[in-house]
């Protein structure tokens, strides 16, 4: 019953319109920034490095979950002081060398603050899972929008955490196939499904090199 309270708590400030809107131009701002590179990319090489890009910010069913997976109180507070993909922006490309590019593009920004890389491509988790992420604090400006109230000279200026996914076509395919046969089940995977996840990892990087070889030769 307490838990169902906290849930309800949580869930009211989360859909809160304000938090809501400030998330959304936070990932907006980084998705307008990956079209950005991709246009100056398209000038270096004559060609996009995007697949697609997408952006998503976590249900409150979601972040409850991590939150007791990862044993904290389930409440507003926690949950946006101490989980960094609240909001996420996810960019497909076609080669690990343009992962690596944008990267360093994105580091360079004086806009961003970056808070933490993770490089799963060069230390792939145990399962296989393979993706660049950056974690970082966006710049937004809120203007006032309370009727009757003068609006200020300057917009009130929010950092917004945003985590950013960075990874191939072969590493997006086998994240979905690794979502839906095991992350976040509450059955366990059997120790011969776990193998053959993690051969198909194996067989994405050799894919990925692959298509890496080809594009140079292009």
């Amino acid at each position: 019953m307490e838990e169902q309270i906290q849930i309800e708590k949580l869930r009211r400030s989360w859909e809160n319109d304000e938090f809501q809107r400030m998330h959304a131009l936070a990932r907006e701002t980084v998705v307008r920034n990956l079209r950005e590179l991709n246009g100056f990319y398209i000038v270096k090489t004559g060609h996009g490095f995007t697949r697609f890009v997408e952006s998503r910010m976590k249900t409150p069913e979601s972040i409850c979950g991590k939150l007791k997976r990862k044993g904290y109180d389930i409440d507003f507070e926690t949950a946006v002081s101490e989980l960094n993909d609240i909001s996420g922006v996810r960019c497909i490309c076609y080669s690990v060398k343009e992962i690596y590019w944008i990267a360093r593009q994105i580091g360079k920004d004086s806009r961003f603050t970056i808070i933490k890389v993770k490089d799963y491509i060069r230390k792939p988790k145990k399962n296989g899972y393979e993706s660049y992420h950056i974690v970082m604090d966006v710049p937004v400006q809120m203007e006032d929008s309370e009727q009757g109230l003068k609006k200020k000279e300057q917009p009130d200026t929010r950092m917004v955490r945003v985590e950013l996914q960075l990874r191939t076509m072969i590493m997006d395919a086998w994240a979905g196939m690794d979502n839906r046969v095991s992350y976040k089940k509450e059955k366990e995977v059997s120790p011969e499904m776990a193998k053959r996840i993690e051969k198909y990892a194996k067989i994405g990087r050799r894919l990925d090199k692959l298509i890496q070889r080809t594009l140079d030769e292009a």
